[in-house]
């Protein structure tokens, strides 16, 4: 619980964050720095192929439909069935569900928070059925992240951690970013933040590792939550000033830093320490898979799974939550280590199908898996080096051969080439949008415009072979 003089100063550095966000949501676009601009594109537009790539998955699809029926109208777009459109709140529920179905959204490196998850839902949604400009979608984007991951940085979850932030942190996200999208006042936007965290869920992290599948519905949930958030706060009904203490410190017992707030606002922003993942598993085990594939594909190119005798993970703290190693299905070996590692070491590739249900019940990763023993990383650095993981594979003619990855593929410090990154979203999207990596690239180019209506942005990404792009 947070005495008052913390409280106090939380509640005065948070209204400093939102009068900050609150002036540049109405600067609009050009009060960015393109630096910025560029990154909350890319943001944009990698976790909008993530959430048409998770049209493949029937239920993702099937909830699509629920939000379609639940929320008739023709306001925003679905991304799992596009042209298929529905009323703002269900199509931010709908593509919130989508976007971190497969495990391959934007996340930010700095603390436990997907900022792009927790904003990218709501912020297109309201900006599509405002007919508002891609422009204000960014903008609208880089205050909610911005204020949503400074939050998850005042108050650090405690590690391991015990709730998932997809359910504590999202409402709060999509609440700035409509709330900015609308161009509130900063005392409303300090309403609909604080109102949002008072609507967070209590979501188990270990309902991940566990395979329970709401945990899938938390980001789409917290969408919904952020637009009621942001609709009462402009009816004037809010919760306290102090609001996000009586929520973290007092119910939850996470830690107060109040300066995380507002320290170097305006000189880097959130979005440049986003990361983008290449692999269809949580973050946490993303040195291990590389490192398992660097030696499947160095000394390990031509071993038989039998060989192995045992695989060691040196690895974060974090990351030693993820020791399952019976996933009974595809979101429980999404967030199994052993699963990760032994599958990438079988199949030697990391490409999304190798986390999928296809390799849950294969015999040879089974075996393989059982043999994964993890332990801690002897040597964790600081921040970006504090996620590492040494993968030493053992074979049974007693050959022995080890590879670290301090820094996995993807973060701030080892940014995803623009061919990469295109060449995921294509991957993603090819097979039922297949222009949508053009219009991508176009986006993410020099010349895009940033007036262009966001309806018509979406209308090009998700037009089918009979439609060119329009």
């Amino acid at each position: 619980m947070a005495d008052q003089h913390t409280r106090g100063e939380a509640a005065r550095e948070l209204r400093r964050l939102t009068e900050w966000a609150a002036d540049l949501a109405a600067g609009g676009i050009g009060a960015l720095p393109e630096r910025v601009r560029r990154r909350a594109a890319t943001i944009l537009v990698d976790d909008l192929a993530a959430m048409a790539g998770a049209r493949t998955d029937r239920q993702v699809t099937e909830v699509a439909a629920l939000a379609a029926r639940r929320g008739p109208g023709a306001e925003a777009t679905l991304l799992t069935r596009a042209p298929d459109r529905a009323e703002r709140g269900w199509a931010a529920f709908a593509n919130g569900v989508a976007a971190n179905w497969q495990e391959l959204d934007e996340g930010y490196r700095r603390a436990t928070c997907h900022g792009g998850l927790y904003t990218v839902p709501a912020a297109v949604a309201e900006c599509e059925a405002e007919h508002a400009a891609l422009g204000r979608a960014l903008t609208s984007l880089v205050v909610g992240y911005e204020i949503v991951t400074r939050v998850a940085r005042a108050y650090p979850a405690p590690r391991p951690p015990a709730l998932h932030p997809h359910a504590t942190l999202s409402p709060i996200g999509a609440a700035a970013a409509v709330s900015a999208a609308r161009g509130h006042t900063a005392r409303t936007l300090a309403d609909a933040v604080s109102g949002a965290a008072s609507l967070a869920m209590v979501g188990p992290f270990a309902h991940a590792g566990r395979g329970a599948l709401v945990r899938n519905a938390w980001a789409g949930a917290g969408a919904q939550a952020g637009f009621l958030a942001a609709d009462l706060a402009a009816l004037g009904v809010a919760g306290s000033d102090d609001g996000l203490a009586s929520v973290f410190a007092d119910g939850l017992d996470h830690p107060v830093e109040p300066a995380a707030l507002t320290e170097g606002l305006g000189e880097r922003y959130a979005v440049e320490d986003g990361y983008h993942k290449v692999y269809a598993c949580c973050q946490y085990a993303h040195a291990a898979v590389e490192a398992a594939h660097a030696l499947r594909a160095g000394p390990l190119a031509s071993f038989a799974p039998d060989e192995v005798a045992s695989v060691r993970v040196e690895t974060h703290p974090l990351a030693l939550t993820l020791d399952g190693d019976r996933p009974e299905n595809v979101l429980a070996g999404k967030f199994s280590v052993p699963h990760a590692v032994a599958a990438t070491l079988v199949t030697g590739s990391t490409a999304p199908e190798v986390f999928s249900a296809e390799w849950l019940g294969d015999r040879a990763v089974a075996e393989v898996r059982g043999r994964v023993e993890l332990s801690e990383h002897p040597a964790i650095g600081d921040p970006p080096h504090d996620r590492p993981a040494r993968v030493t594979v053992e074979l049974r003619g007693g050959a022995r051969h080890s590879h670290e990855v301090v820094s996995a593929l993807g973060g701030p410090d080892r940014p995803l080439s623009a061919g990469d990154l295109l060449g995921k979203i294509d991957a993603l999207t090819a097979g039922r949008y297949p222009y949508f990596g053009e219009v991508a690239a176009v986006t993410l180019g020099e010349g895009v415009d940033w007036d262009v209506p966001l309806a018509d942005l979406l209308a090009r990404l998700t037009a089918d072979a009979g439609e060119g792009t329009r």
